[in-house]
């Protein structure tokens, strides 16, 4: 991969009266305006989101009869199945429905929850938990975060009467599933609405808005889920825009206030400064914690922290999320130490394919991500058990990865993802016929050309001697950060007054440079071994971002030297 950096373009004009009118820095107004965020009515949705803005829920078709079957059950005590997928976005969605239920003084015991595991039971409603239900004479299962593409299994649910809700938002196949009671997707709105960007987390809690709704105004207010929410909405990074950014806006002042859901206030008290935490904090400290018990096998746990409302035992079940991510890891660094002292990785290669005996298949999409990030080539990861191996494929944005698998489609049992990461299932005879035909594959979706150019775009050139560290502040009002939404990049020249390592094991190179009426802080991460400190002038491209550890709020991420 060829990196070339290419400014975004700015009407500097429009910029300069959008700054004057919102009284913000021509700085903020430029990126933007840069961004496309152009007119003043969306410069003031953008700059302070609001709960009052978010759409109706009742956007969804199916929302209105949905809702009435829901407050129907919950005024008649009925038995309520709830099914979700195993990750943080599923989890969350559970937990969001869940403590609804618990909230309008619902009996726990009616409420029945699975949070299933991968290995074991795959993904999406399961026949099993249908039988399971309809043991307690239940007539209603409600999906969080799947059940779009379980045709079979909600047409198997309706043989025996039980209405099945559907709240997802993952890709659709051939068609709805025609046999559900209703279908809550992003992609049933007839027309443009920011609710088509929603999470699964994110569609539940507009099933328990509406339902309030039908129920009474005497009930609690769904916002106090949207912590649950945000965590949802981060860990499956759908872009935060329109109501995204609204709840997760929401979601994290609950989270800093310690007002929300008490597990995960507590699950962020131990990782990161509560009381400053953002939404990179949420994506690289929470969310892979959330996920970390399902990649153990046991995503019941993460289920249980959320819904949870006995402090000691939060206590207990925080302090074995943590153990799960010390040993998720653990697991990860194990796994690589193998490929790297076998010498798997075959460097002349467009791809990368390794495999082993008896790897962890929960932590195999991270194993390739590592290695995804240290060669920039599609990677696989497999692991053969008995008489089936599994892997996970992890690639880099020029390639889509869904096409390579089509043409090496002959050599799998089964595949499926998007374009950046897919999960396979083939013959363990089979994986070197896979690898090499994988490889070719990989080589003609580059082209005649090769290797590809990729023009990355960054947001402003600063020359931080000349900028005043309150304009820099500012910047934080672009929060929360994410899919839709990215890191400002700039390229800066500097002067450096200060460099030093930092970090448990001085991993990390800190510095300090001059701004117009103060200082502000660059930091290499994981850079230590590989460049000296840095002291005087330096041209280089960096990533803004909000610092619970920095007492200026903010601090640059290094890209590269340039």
């Amino acid at each position: 991969m060829i990196k070339k950096w290419r400014k975004r373009t700015c009407d500097e004009k429009l910029a300069r009266e959008l700054a004057k009118e919102f009284g913000i820095s021509y700085l903020l107004s430029k990126i933007l305006v840069s961004r496309g965020i152009t007119s003043p009515g969306r410069v003031e949705d953008f700059l302070y989101p609001s709960l009052e803005k978010a759409e109706n829920p009742f956007v969804f078709p199916d929302m209105k009869k949905a809702s009435e079957r829901l407050a129907k059950a919950i005024i008649n005590r009925e038995v309520i199945g709830i099914f979700s997928d195993a990750d943080a976005d599923g989890i969350t969605s559970a937990a969001v429905i869940s403590s609804f239920l618990r909230d309008c003084g619902f009996p726990e015991e009616n409420i029945l929850v699975r949070v299933p595991s991968r290995d074991k039971e795959g993904y999406g409603l399961t026949k099993d938990f249908i039988d399971q239900v309809r043991a307690k004479n239940s007539k209603l299962i409600i999906t969080a975060d799947c059940g779009v593409r379980n045709h079979e299994e909600i047409r198997y649910a309706k043989l025996f009467g039980i209405d099945v809700i559907v709240c997802d938002h993952h890709h659709l196949d051939y068609s709805l599933p025609q046999h559900a009671f209703a279908v809550l997707h992003p992609k049933t709105i007839p027309h443009d609405s920011s609710t088509k960007f929603l999470s699964g987390a994110g569609v539940s809690f507009e099933l328990v808005a509406s339902t309030r709704a039908k129920i009474g105004k005497d009930l609690p207010k769904p916002r106090k889920y949207l912590d649950i929410v945000t965590v949802g909405t981060i860990g499956d990074m759908v872009p935060l825009l329109g109501d995204n950014r609204i709840f997760v806006k929401f979601g994290i002042d609950l989270i800093r206030g310690g007002t929300g859901n008490i597990g995960l206030a507590t699950l962020a008290q131990k990782v990161t400064k509560r009381e400053k935490i953002s939404s990179r904090d949420i994506q690289m400290r929470i969310v892979p914690r959330i996920n970390s018990s399902g990649r153990a096998g046991k995503p019941e746990i993460s289920f249980r922290l959320l819904f949870e409302q006995n402090i000691k035992d939060v206590e207990k079940l925080s302090n074995e999320i943590e153990s799960m991510n010390s040993w998720r890891r653990e697991t990860v660094d194990s796994i690589l130490d193998d490929i790297k002292f076998l010498g798997l990785i075959d460097d002349s290669k467009w791809s990368v394919v390794v495999w082993g005996e008896d790897w962890h298949e929960g932590v195999l999409g991270l194993v390739a991500a590592k290695i995804l990030e240290a060669t920039g080539k599609p990677t696989c990861v497999i692991s053969i058990r008995n008489d089936i191996a599994r892997g996970s494929i992890r690639a880099p944005e020029f390639i889509n990865i869904m096409g390579v698998l089509d043409k090496v489609s002959h050599t799998l049992i089964k595949y499926g993802g998007h374009s950046q990461a897919a999960g396979i299932a083939l013959q363990p005879e089979k994986v070197q016929e896979f690898a090499d035909c994988f490889e070719k594959a990989v080589r003609e979706s580059l082209g005649p050309n090769g290797v590809p150019e990729i023009i990355v775009d960054y947001d402003e050139y600063l020359h931080l001697g000349e900028v005043r560290s309150s304009d820099l502040v500012e910047l934080t009002k672009l929060e929360p950060f994410g899919e839709g939404n990215p890191f400002p990049v700039f390229l800066i020249d500097a002067e450096i007054l200060e460099s030093r390592t930092v970090g448990k094991e001085d991993e990390h190179i800190k510095m300090i440079a001059k701004t117009k009426d103060g200082y502000a802080e660059i930091i290499a991460y994981g850079l230590a071994k590989k460049i000296e400190p840095i002291i005087g002038k330096i041209k280089a491209m960096v990533r803004f971002k909000s610092s619970a550890w920095s007492d200026l709020g903010f601090e640059f991420e290094l890209i590269e030297i340039l």
